[in-house]
């Protein structure tokens, strides 16, 4: 590791131990309250300042704007992979469905570890249209990630646009070309789909 830690104060090496054990258990980076409640500092500002100080003694990096940006400098170039930002969708509709990610339709973007994205490809999140498939472990509280550029293959559960809604639901394809969209539970007395009178959001 690059960092000299005879330069640092007590409480400098306190906040740099605890960023670097939280980026190991987690994957991303704290934020600034999560740092100040982790070493008992209470104004966010103390929390600033310290960080202002050891990024000007070169013991970290950040992104400015950014709200999990701090990256530790080692001599291993980074400690830990940079982070995905993926952006929080707020709503699919009719009007917005062939650009979901336009710039009016994102609510913020959301650091992510990259381990957390098992398969390359585009992301959003976006929170779980309905209950459908509760008995899976997707409920109407949950966000979830959308992969729209995944190869989809039977068995996936994918978020479909419908009649106006967002569904989540089991694909099949079938040999004849249709599609089954299955759910635990169905709003929709529908399973069977054409494939141009359905739009597949992604995986």
């Amino acid at each position: 590791m690059s960092v000299n830690f005879s330069n640092l104060t007590a409480k400098q090496k306190k906040v740099y131990t605890v960023i670097e054990s939280y980026i190991s258990r987690n994957g991303i980076p704290p934020t600034v309250r999560e740092i100040g409640e982790l070493v008992g500092e209470k104004t966010p500002g103390a929390v600033q300042g310290i960080l202002n100080r050891l990024e000007q003694k070169g013991a970290i990096k950040r992104q400015i704007g950014a709200a999990r940006s701090i990256q530790l400098v080692s001599s291993d170039d980074e400690m830990y992979a940079s982070p995905e930002f993926i952006p929080e969708i707020k709503k699919i509709n009719a009007r917005n469905i062939d650009d979901i990610a336009n710039i009016y339709n994102i609510e913020k973007y959301h650091p992510v570890s990259p381990d957390a994205l098992s398969e390359g490809g585009h992301y959003f999140m976006i929170r779980c249209p309905d209950d459908g498939l509760a008995e899976s472990g997707f409920s109407s509280r949950d966000f979830i990630f959308v992969n729209t550029s995944a190869d989809l293959k039977d068995g996936d559960i994918v978020l479909i646009f419908y009649n106006s809604r967002s569904l989540l639901r089991y694909y099949h394809e079938e040999e004849n070309g249709t599609l089954t969209l299955k759910a635990d539970y169905s709003i929709i007395e529908k399973e069977s789909f054409t494939k141009d009178e359905v739009r597949i959001i992604g995986k």
